[in-house]
């Protein structure tokens, strides 16, 4: 019986560490993918702003187009789609300013194939209740928090969150609007 050499060892070493390092870094370069080569979309949402002790202030924002009342109206609803899993919501831009809110077009359990040029498909985890995109939350600095807070009460219906989708339907949130001010 021959013992490992110390190439070999020093070799495994390397790959597992290598491995670990992979596994740790793919999680941030999802989104960074996401972040770099998404197409960019608006989002109509209603806040709430609470405050988290861990983390500091941030926005929880909930998006009209992802509320039960929205989906159940979609093309492609059917009480099958109701139980929770997966969803893709299709969405268009609207027609003339493409920063205003989005529209959603369809719903499906399976990713679209045959999206028209300027759509796009967000995937979501539906809970039943709703479909959660992973961005509804929204960090801002304890300076800015009260600005904010102040421009959202005196003008919600402008509020809109700006997103980036990746061809896969994963979302990134790059900043919100109030009106014509971007945070």
């Amino acid at each position: 019986m021959s013992t490992p050499s110390p190439q070999g060892s020093l070799r495994r070493f390397w790959l597992a560490l290598l491995l670990q390092v992979g596994l740790v870094a793919l999680v941030p370069a999802r989104k960074a993918l996401t972040l770099a080569t998404g197409t960019p979309i608006y989002l109509q949402i209603a806040p709430v702003d609470p405050y988290d002790l861990l983390r500091g202030r941030y926005v929880a924002l909930s998006y009209t187009v992802a509320q039960f009342s929205t989906l159940e109206k979609l093309p492609g609803w059917s009480p099958e789609l109701s139980r929770p899993g997966i969803l893709y919501l299709r969405l268009a831009p609207p027609n003339g300013d493409p920063a205003q809110p989005w529209q959603a077009i369809g719903l499906s359990r399976d990713r679209p194939k045959d999206l028209q040029p300027a759509e796009v498909a967000l995937q979501g985890w539906f809970d039943g209740w709703q479909l959660r995109f992973g961005i509804e939350e929204f960090f801002i600095s304890e300076a800015l928090g009260d600005v904010l807070e102040l421009e959202i009460r005196r003008n919600p219906e402008t509020l809109r969150a700006e997103v980036k989708v990746d061809p896969w339907g994963q979302a990134a949130l790059v900043g919100l609007w109030v009106g014509e001010q971007r945070y």
